[in-house]
C-alpha cells in the first residue's frame, strides 16, 4: 500500500477547485471529503491495466470470461454468501443502478423509504423522479446509531420501495444480522421492495462482519437487490463500474429490459478489467489498507476525545468516512463551515447535506496518509482553541 500525491491529476477530491470553485469557502483547504482513498490500487491491478492498455488496439469489448467467478468467490470469501452467474448484472457504478430501480419498480407518486443522515443522492434519485421520500431517521444513543423499528414499520406501511445504505454512509453502522432480518420481514410483510447499497460491504472494520440483507433468508433475497462494486474497495471508482445482483428471475428480467432500452449495455474496458484483477488479487492489499484506516480512525478518535472532547467521534464500525457531532458547539451549518473551511482550512461534506438529522455533523474521509489525519486534526484543535 502507499500513499499517492493526488495534486494536478483532475482529481475531484484534491483539484475540487478547478472543478467547482464554490465548494468550499477557502481555496488552501486540506480536502477530506468526497469517498475515494489516496492509496495506490493493488499492483496486480496496475500491471494487467498496463499490459492490455500496451497492447494499443481499444476496440469493443466484452466481459473478462472469468470476472463473475472472481466475484462470485470474493462475495463466497468475504461474506459467506453464494450466489449463480446468472444473478450478476454489471453496471456503470451504484447510482445508475439504484436510478434504475426506482424508475421501473415504482411510479410517479410513489413512497420511497430511506434512513437519514444518509448518503445524499438517495435523497436526490428519489425527488427528481416525482416520487416521495419517507424518512426513517436514525436515533444517535450512547454515540452510535440505532433504527427506531417502530417508525420504520409505520413508514414502511404506506412505502413501494425501501433504499438501504448497508454498511450506513456517513454513520458507519455495520448492521447487525438481527437488525437486517427484522428490516427485511417488516418490508416482505408489507410488500416493499428492498433495494441495497453494499458498495461499502468491504469495508468492515477488524471483529465486524458485514451481512448482506440478500443472505438473510431466501423470502428476503427474492425481495432485494443489491448494489455492490469494486470502487471504494479497491480505490478504482473513476472506472465507474459496478454490479446489481438479483436472484428474482422477474425483477432481475425487467432489469435487463431497463438496462438494454436505455442502452447502456456497453462497458468500458478498462473497468471489466480493474475490476477482474482487483477481485481476483486484492486480498492482501485490502487487508492492509483496511488495517490503516482503522489506525487513522482510532487515532481521530483519542485525538479528539483528548483535545477537543465537545466534539464527539461517532462510533464507527466500518467505512473510510467518520460521523464528527459538533452540536455541542451550537453553531449553524453555515457557521460550523467557516469555522472549518475558513480558520481550520479543512474540507469536509457538510452534515446538512446528508437530509434530516445531519445539520451539527461533518463528514470526514480519513482514506488518507496518518500525516493528513494529523494535520487536520491539529487545524481543527487550533481553530477551537
Amino acid at each position: 500500500m502507499k500513499y499517492i500525491d493526488r495534486k494536478g491529476t483532475n482529481s475531484i477530491k484534491w483539484d475540487w477547485y478547478e472543478w467547482n470553485k464554490n465548494l468550499f469557502l477557502d481555496k488552501d483547504v486540506l480536502p477530506m471529503w468526497v469517498a475515494d482513498m489516496d492509496f495506490e490500487a493493488p499492483e496486480e491491478v496496475k500491471k494487467i491495466l498496463k499490459e492490455r492498455i500496451d497492447h494499443g488496439a481499444y476496440g469493443y469489448t466484452y466481459e473478462p470470461t472469468d470476472l463473475k467467478d472472481n466475484i462470485i468467490n470474493w462475495l463466497e470469501y468475504k461474506h459467506n454468501w453464494k450466489i449463480k452467474k446468472e444473478d450478476i448484472l454489471h453496471m456503470h457504478g451504484v447510482i445508475p443502478p439504484l436510478n434504475f430501480s426506482i424508475q421501473l419498480f415504482t411510479n410517479p407518486g410513489d413512497k420511497i423509504l430511506i434512513q437519514t443522515p444518509v448518503y445524499p443522492p438517495f435523497m436526490s434519485s428519489v425527488e427528481k423522479k416525482n416520487r416521495e421520500l419517507l424518512i426513517n431517521e436514525l436515533n444517535l444513543k450512547n454515540n452510535i446509531y440505532e433504527i427506531d423499528f417502530d417508525d420504520f414499520e409505520k413508514k414502511a406501511k404506506e412505502a413501494k420501495m425501501f433504499i438501504l445504505c448497508s454498511p450506513h454512509n456517513p454513520i458507519g453502522r455495520v448492521w447487525s444480522k438481527e437488525e437486517l432480518k427484522k428490516m427485511g420481514e417488516i418490508c416482505l410483510k408489507h410488500n416493499v421492495l428492498i433495494v441495497s447499497d453494499e458498495i461499502h460491504a468491504d469495508l468492515a472494520f477488524k471483529n465486524v462482519k458485514h451481512i448482506p440483507i440478500a443472505s438473510i433468508s431466501e423470502d428476503i433475497s427474492q425481495n432485494t437487490i443489491t448494489l455492490m462494486a469494486p470502487s471504494k474497495t479497491f480505490n478504482i471508482a473513476g472506472f465507474h463500474y459496478g454490479f446489481a445482483i438479483i436472484s428474482n428471475p422477474n425483477l432481475r428480467k425487467t432489469f435487463k429490459k431497463g438496462i438494454n432500452s436505455s442502452g447502456l449495455y456497453m462497458h468500458n474496458f478498462t473497468g471489466l478489467i480493474a475490476a477482474n484483477a482487483a477481485y481476483k488479487y486484492g486480498k492482501e492489499w485490502l487487508e492492509e489498507v483496511m488495517n490503516y484506516i482503522e489506525d487513522n480512525y482510532n487515532y481521530v478518535k483519542d485525538f479528539f476525545e483528548k483535545n477537543i472532547p465537545e466534539v464527539k467521534v461517532i462510533k464507527s464500525e466500518g467505512t473510510f468516512l467518520v460521523w464528527l457531532d459538533f452540536r455541542q458547539l451550537n453553531l449553524s451549518q453555515n457557521e460550523l463551515r467557516e469555522l472549518l473551511e475558513k480558520k481550520a482550512k479543512v474540507g469536509l461534506n457538510s452534515g446538512g447535506n446528508f437530509g434530516p438529522g445531519g445539520k451539527g455533523f461533518m463528514r470526514m474521509n480519513i482514506a488518507t496518509s496518518m500525516e493528513n489525519i494529523e494535520e487536520a486534526c491539529k487545524r481543527i484543535k487550533n481553530a477551537l482553541g
